[in-house]
């Protein structure tokens, strides 16, 4: 469960907002932002680097993974990327907004549960399916102990097997929000949805019951 890596990233205030300056900005390969927090509640305009940021904004653990801001007035800010703006057609990145995290408060965020080895599990092998029911953990930690991710291996589980919250291994100082009880995942049998086909012979004997019954009726009659 290795700790996220932090991105260095300059950060330049700016004083003109508005769809045409934003325009501008990303014509410069530069991303607008806004940094929210606890010293910037306000908002705090800026521009970084598309380069730089956008592998970041692309990526699935966007939201855990710190990010340092040196600001062009000469102070320094943690954050973590908590918006991200898109164009509804290309998927370009059009605004990002950042939260400030602060040393010594904790955060909540949200930390992929990833499962190892499913295709070895015994479970699997006999014929059982790996069924993941939940794919995040909502945790509270401090900003430098981010998990990148969650792993529960399940090369050994059989079929029937359940793994639930509680059974996931998480580092000292992270605590998990989740219910306790609620199912992350399982190895259940799978069912056939194809009705069997009926043996040869079958059908046609159950036709003529159902004549030889009518008949009889008549003979009763």
């Amino acid at each position: 469960m290795a700790k996220n890596q932090t991105l260095k990233l300059d950060f330049t205030k700016r004083e003109v907002t508005g769809t045409g300056a934003c325009r501008k900005i990303r014509s410069k390969n530069l991303i607008p932002v806004v940094l929210y927090g606890p010293d910037y509640r306000n908002g705090l305009p800026g521009t970084v680097s598309a380069k730089i940021i956008t592998p970041l904004a692309n990526s699935p653990r966007r939201e855990t993974t710190l990010v340092e801001l040196a600001i062009s007035d000469g102070t320094a800010a943690n954050a973590l990327i908590r918006d991200v703006q898109r164009h509804p057609l290309t998927r370009a990145i059009r605004h990002i907004d950042l939260y400030q995290v602060v040393k010594g408060h904790k955060i909540k965020v949200e930390i992929p549960v990833r499962v190892l080895n499913a295709e070895l599990s015994k479970g699997v092998k006999e014929g059982g399916l790996l069924a993941q029911k939940t794919r995040m953990l909502t945790v509270e930690v401090q900003p430098s102990e981010i998990p990148e991710e969650f792993t529960v291996d399940a090369q050994s589980l059989e079929m029937g097997a359940e793994v639930f919250v509680k059974d996931i291994e998480v580092p000292e100082g992270v605590t998990v929000l989740n219910d306790p009880d609620a199912l992350v995942f399982h190895i259940a049998a799978v069912r056939s949805s194809v009705e069997e086909p009926a043996a040869e012979g079958e059908e046609e004997t159950a036709e003529v019951e159902v004549v030889a019954k009518g008949k009889a009726a008549k003979e009763e009659e």
